[in-house]
């Protein structure tokens, strides 16, 4: 049992996972393993390994973070694509902002025009409306495109922090690379 205490900004947690399997009630084990790399799949037990080892707990209220501690502060999980599994230059940047701020989807098309036209401080307020205003962390997750022959990792990283890092070409991304660069030690969970 963990002391669920895992969640101090700017440390990045570190968990070796063996396998994924599923017990039926006939006492038969089904190996579950591939789903820990399949983005469909692992999105939502990555968030609750998170929760687990950091005390966060799940937000009940919709349209909201996907976390949120006792207190009510928000945290929003986003993945990137590990660096030992995907490194080079062409995985660095990576969505950070809400879905709604992409391609054809809602703000999407808005944010594309306002970037296009030199408008970047309006492309960051609607990036702000639809998430970045609404969280006071992100927890990011070594699990975009994951697999096994790297340990599980998660970090949290202050809002305002992230703010700092963004993209100066474009308000919804974020370099992996600056995020790691703001890690200040390693603890392994387990």
């Amino acid at each position: 049992m963990s002391n669920r205490n895992f969640n101090e900004p700017f440390v990045l947690y570190e968990l070796e996972l063996a396998a994924l399997t599923l017990s039926l009630a006939n006492g038969e084990e089904l190996d579950f393993t591939f789903a820990l790399t399949t983005g469909r799949a692992n999105y939502i037990m990555f968030q609750s390994l998170v929760g687990h080892y950091s005390g966060l707990l799940g937000n009940s209220e919709g349209g909201k973070a996907d976390l949120c501690d006792a207190s009510g502060q928000t945290y929003e999980v986003k993945s990137y694509r590990d660096i030992v599994l995907h490194p080079g230059v062409k995985n660095d940047k990576f969505h950070t902002a809400a879905s709604s701020t992409f391609g054809p989807n809602n703000h999407g098309p808005e944010i594309n025009k306002l970037l296009k036209a030199g408008q970047y401080a309006q492309a960051l307020a609607v990036c702000d409306a639809a998430g970045y205003a609404h969280n006071d962390f992100y927890v990011y997750t070594n699990t975009s495109q994951y697999g096994l022959g790297v340990p599980f990792n998660y970090f949290i990283v202050p809002t305002s922090h992230l703010r700092t890092l963004l993209s100066p070409d474009d308000p919804r991304l974020v370099s992996r690379r600056d995020l790691l660069n703001s890690i200040r030690r390693t603890v392994r969970v387990a």
